[in-house]
């Protein structure tokens, strides 16, 4: 019995169908046909393509993503390497200009750390019965630009820096001292309060605020009795 073409519309005997569509409609069969003639189904064309365009979008979509994420990472790190160096550079600004670690002395004159001397002398400081022994460790190189060394019992003071005052000379001992005041620990002797002080420089008062100590060069001239000899006294009034 003849069977009808549903590609063509020919009218082919049965026995030779199956032949026909192979020779004349095999690009074009459907997955049934396709099972019917022994061919392995493969979808319709316009699926095949639907599926690889989807494909392409999506690879498409993802590159275009990578893509577009790589510039703002990139971006990110600029801008943090940037606020970093800014970052270093007002901290160090802070440290090297502001000298926040190393704040000024509150002597009124400030000795000069670039002039650098060395000279000698000898200091008393005695208050009430009490005479300081500078060769107690903490008067022992407290500072760089006025110190007593422990190689000479502390028996001369060392200024190695100019304009060294005996203000600043007893501030870097823990005292505190002025024409009319002196303090030593939680002790304090002031003028105003009927105590006495005197600063005195080979015996000639001072103020301790502005002179400005002179010494010898050798230890020993100092030990002998050259450059100044200060004499600082504090005594409770009655």
């Amino acid at each position: 019995m003849p069977t009808q073409c549903s590609y063509c519309a020919a009218t082919i005997p049965d026995d030779e169908y199956e032949d026909h569509l192979l020779r004349a409609h095999a690009d074009g069969l459907s997955r049934i046909d396709q099972r019917r003639v022994g061919l392995e189904p493969t979808g319709s064309v316009s699926g095949a393509r639907t599926s690889a365009n989807a494909n392409s979008n999506s690879n498409s979509n993802s590159n275009s993503n990578s893509n577009s994420s790589t510039p703002r990472i990139r971006t990110a790190a600029v801008y943090a390497s940037v606020g970093l160096v800014l970052l270093l550079v007002a901290v160090g600004y802070g440290l090297v200009f502001l000298d926040i670690d190393d704040p000024a002395s509150a002597a009124a004159v400030q000795p000069d750390p670039t002039a650098q001397i060395h000279e000698h002398g000898q200091l008393t400081v005695q208050y009430d019965d009490t005479v300081v022994d500078f060769d107690e460790p903490q008067y022992i190189e407290a500072d760089e630009c006025f110190h007593f060394h422990a190689t000479d019992d502390a028996t001369v003071w060392h200024a190695h820096c100019e304009d060294v005052t005996i203000e600043y000379a007893l501030e870097t001992l823990g005292m505190e001292v002025t024409a009319d005041r002196f303090a030593i620990g939680e002790q304090e002797y002031a003028e105003a309060d009927g105590d006495a002080v005197s600063v005195t420089v080979d015996g000639v008062e001072v103020d301790p605020q502005e002179y400005v100590l002179e010494g010898a060069g050798p230890v020993a001239d100092a030990q002998a009795g050259a450059g100044d000899n200060v004499e600082i006294v504090a005594e409770s009034g009655g």
